[in-house]
């Protein structure tokens, strides 16, 4: 074989491996919107109190209704690039300081909602946090974590306060803060009296529209296969002629 024959097949294989994982992942992301509003439909109604909970991660569903006491801390983290209404900004993560019956403490993320970015990007939003303790109602939430073939990071600003985060990733927020942060979120009560704008019922792309992206990549895969097919087909009559 060839050389430049060699190089075009390798090229060519690896784009159509390329492709159809493109393929694939925008189906694994169809199946994963699929549940997520599933989960919002059949949330639980009843809340379920965290204080009293052994292992809330593993226990109870996203979106069940759940209520929590603890104390905010002074400080907080802003989950950036967060779209509401066409704006760019942030979301508001409180950090709650929680005992359990269990006998051990944590700081739990409670999500108060959506404050803009400002002129500046250097200049991060100062925002007040009720005082003493409370008890929070809402949603519980575990954290989709992007992760594209394992390249997925989360980035964690922690050298000033608030803390700018890219991702709500216990670990990292954890080793960076040196703070004991729970793995999930509670994503306030959208009718609490305090908090900032926020809508809770899935904002993200539909099923369908991945399935339709996922039909585009395969697509463009045949295509692929298809061009080589016929340019090596056309060299091969060339070649004999």
């Amino acid at each position: 074989m060839r050389k430049s024959k060699l190089i075009a097949t390798v090229l060519t294989v690896l784009a159509i491996t390329i492709l159809v994982k493109l393929g694939f992942w925008q189906l694994d992301r169809a199946n994963e919107k699929e549940q997520l509003f599933a989960d919002y439909e059949a949330r639980q109604s009843t809340p379920i109190d965290l204080n009293h909970s052994d292992e809330p991660f593993n226990d109870i569903v996203r979106y069940a209704e759940v209520s929590v006491a603890g104390t905010f801390l002074e400080n907080y983290l802003l989950l950036d690039n967060q779209i509401l209404e066409g704006k760019a900004g942030y979301q508001v993560i409180g950090l709650l300081d929680v005992e359990f019956t269990a006998g051990r403490s944590g700081i739990v993320m409670v999500n108060m909602g959506w404050v803009p970015w400002g002129q500046d990007r250097q200049q991060l939003p100062q925002v007040a946090l009720p005082q003493g303790k409370v008890t929070v109602d809402g949603l519980f939430y575990k954290p989709e974590l992007t992760e594209v073939w394992g390249a997925g990071e989360t980035y964690v600003e922690a050298n000033r306060w608030p803390v700018r985060v890219t991702q709500l990733d216990a670990n990292a927020i954890s080793e960076a803060t040196q703070l004991p942060i729970e793995p999930y979120v509670v994503l306030l009560s959208e009718t609490a009296e305090f908090g900032w704008p926020r809508q809770w019922q899935p904002q993200v792309m539909t099923p369908s529209k991945h399935r339709a992206y996922a039909m585009q990549w395969f697509s463009l895969a045949l295509a692929c296969l298809l061009v080589f097919w016929f340019a090596s087909r056309s060299k091969k009559i060339t070649t004999e002629e």
